[in-house]
């Protein structure tokens, strides 16, 4: 389903928590190369009427730069996603790993486009600018990135549980 998600662009009901287990485990031939442990807690209730293949890509993407930046081959470690539903019915995520961090000039511009250090093996600088873009101007939410080299990055994302009308 995550394959199909990625390629659609329509609304569809899924229960969040199993469908964050199924990006990681579609995911699961770059895992494997590393000792890093995911943990996810999100209550088993939660489910979106919303862009399914949007939610892929963010965490999708997220992932994949862990495991190309925070962490080298054969790593140790730990990502921790975490949801929550706040009182004003907004999701409130929070994604963070335990890898080499961003450097402190390099985080104003993690977003940008094309930006990356990890050009020479093949990094593009796209992901997280599409995430940015997916979370900015699709569901209108926010996402702010919080590091210290050597400790890890945490990112703060929220998103509305219902998309605003077009």
């Amino acid at each position: 389903q995550v394959a199909v998600d990625q390629s659609s662009e329509e609304k569809r009901v899924f229960n969040l928590k199993q469908y964050l287990e199924e990006i990681v485990y579609s995911l699961s031939y770059i895992i494997k190369q590393t000792e890093v442990k995911i943990v996810i807690k999100c209550e088993d209730n939660i489910e979106l009427y919303t862009y399914a293949g949007a939610y892929s890509q963010i965490f999708t993407n997220l992932l994949i730069n862990s495991f190309r930046h925070a962490y080298g081959k054969k790593a140790r470690g730990q990502i921790h996603i975490s949801v929550e539903v706040s009182e004003n019915q907004k999701l409130k995520l929070h994604y963070c790993d335990d890898g080499k961090g961003i450097k402190a000039e390099n985080l104003p511009h993690i977003f940008d486009p094309f930006f990356t250090t990890n050009r020479e093996e093949g990094g593009t600088g796209l992901g997280l600018n599409i995430i940015y873009n997916i979370i900015t101007s699709n569901f209108e939410g926010s996402i702010e990135c919080k590091s210290i080299e050597k400790k890890g990055v945490d990112f703060f994302i929220i998103l509305p549980l219902e998309l605003p009308p077009t």
